[in-house]
């Protein structure tokens, strides 16, 4: 199982009010984050397998299109690396998993791509894709402000390189591996992985 800041697993494991508020889609008993997750990660697997079986040379220039923080990392390898990685540490219901930035970054901007893709998608489209949301919109900016712990990946080098330790903790930017992601470091094999976690990440609300 993935940790990210609310369980996307059990909604009623998160602090009261935690969750934005909207009208319409809201954070209703109609959304499953975990769904989302899956749907999501699955239909990669299709855009890995895409833009593998094109020719090398327009790797550059294809991953700026699909991935658009992330494609300093490195090769389509990496990103089916890190795919498969985290679609077995999503489906895993014996481990928690914390993730790093590489991991966040990644999935990221696989979410913004689904969810214009989804919302620019016809109503019969809509339904066969995310069914629970009857069709209505999916507002992405507010799961991500929910359930990702920072955003600090969407910093440039410029950016990030100035602020002093004390400003990142500050802000909240504490995740591992920041440095190496934004300034366009490919990740190691280690670094890749999933972290074990034998915490339990959340506290219950009754």
């Amino acid at each position: 199982m993935l940790i990210f800041k609310n369980s996307i697993y059990n909604r009623q494991e998160t602090s009261p009010g935690r969750h934005s508020s909207i009208s319409n889609i809201g954070y209703d008993e109609l959304f499953d984050p975990e769904n989302l997750l899956s749907v999501s990660l699955n239909e990669e697997i299709a855009v890995i397998d895409f833009l593998e079986r094109q020719p090398k040379e327009y790797w550059l220039q294809d991953s700026t299109k699909f991935y658009r923080n992330s494609y300093k990392m490195g090769s389509y390898s990496i990103f089916g690396n890190l795919l498969n990685i985290l679609k077995n540490g999503l489906n895993d219901v014996g481990v928690w998993h914390k993730m790093n930035t590489y991991h966040f970054c990644f999935l990221y901007d696989v979410l913004l791509r689904f969810a214009f893709n989804y919302n620019h998608d016809n109503a019969n489209g809509r339904l066969d894709t995310l069914p629970e949301l009857k069709g209505k919109p999916l507002q992405i900016e507010l799961f991500i402000k929910d359930y990702f712990f920072n955003t600090v990946f969407l910093l440039n080098e410029d950016q990030y390189n100035s602020l002093t330790r004390e400003e990142k903790i500050e802000l909240g930017y504490d995740c591992p591996f920041q440095f190496a992601v934004i300034n366009g470091l490919a990740p190691t094999k280690n670094e890749m992985e999933l972290q074990s976690s034998s915490d339990y990440p959340y506290s219950i609300y009754v």
